[in-house]
C-alpha cells in the first residue's frame, strides 16, 4: 500500500475514533494558520525552506488536544544550485497543554509526519517521500475567547541522518 494513503488512513481512523469522544466533550475545535523556517538536514547538507502550515484540531480537555496538520514549500531553499522545498507534509498529533500565566499556556506535541521532498535544477528533478515520528513545544498568548497566536519549535522528521525541523509562528482561531 503507497504510504501516503497508509498514512492519510491512520490519521483518519485516529480522527474517527476520537469522533465519539468529542461528541461527549464539551471542547473546541480550532484551526491555525502559520509560517515555519524549516531546516532540511541530510548527509552535511543543510537548507532553509518557507512553510505554510495550517493546523485543525479538537481540544478535548483544557489539557489536551488532538490535531491534524498539512503543510508546504512557499519558499524554496537552494543548496549547491539545487532548489529544496518540502513537496507536502501532512501528519497527526497529540497536545498537552497547561496555562502557566493568564492568556498565556505551554504546550508539548507528539505525533506522525509523512513528509515528500523535492530536489530541482533545471531540466532535472528528483522527489521522495518517507514517515517518521514527530515531536515539538511551544508556547501560545490567548488574545479573547476566540484568536490566539503561537510559536513552536518542532522535529517533523528524524529518521537515518536526515532531519527537517524548526520553528513556526501562527495565528488560532476557536470556534
Amino acid at each position: 500500500m503507497n504510504r501516503l494513503v497508509k498514512t492519510l488512513s491512520i490519521v483518519g481512523l485516529g480522527v474517527c475514533a476520537a469522533l465519539p469522544m468529542a461528541a461527549q466533550a464539551d471542547g473546541q475545535t480550532y484551526a491555525e494558520v502559520g509560517y515555519g523556517w524549516l531546516k532540511l538536514s541530510s548527509s552535511g547538507f543543510d537548507v532553509t525552506t518557507g512553510e505554510l502550515i495550517g493546523r485543525f484540531g479538537y481540544e478535548f480537555t483544557p489539557n489536551f488536544a488532538a490535531e491534524v496538520m498539512g503543510a508546504t514549500s512557499v519558499s524554496d531553499g537552494t543548496v549547491y544550485g539545487v532548489k529544496v522545498k518540502v513537496d507536502n507534509a501532512f501528519g497527526g498529533y497529540l497536545k498537552g497543554r497547561v496555562q502557566a500565566a493568564q492568556n498565556f499556556e505551554l504546550f508539548a506535541k507528539l505525533g506522525w509526519v509523512q513528509a515528500s521532498l523535492k530536489a530541482s535544477v533545471p531540466g532535472a528533478s528528483a522527489s521522495n517521500s518517507d514517515s517518521s515520528f514527530s515531536y515539538g513545544v511551544g508556547a501560545q498568548y490567548t488574545f479573547s475567547d476566540k484568536w490566539y497566536a503561537q510559536a513552536d519549535y518542532m522535529s517533523y522528521y528524524d529518521k537515518s541522518g536526515d532531519s527537517i525541523k524548526g520553528p513556526s509562528i501562527s495565528v488560532g482561531l476557536r470556534f
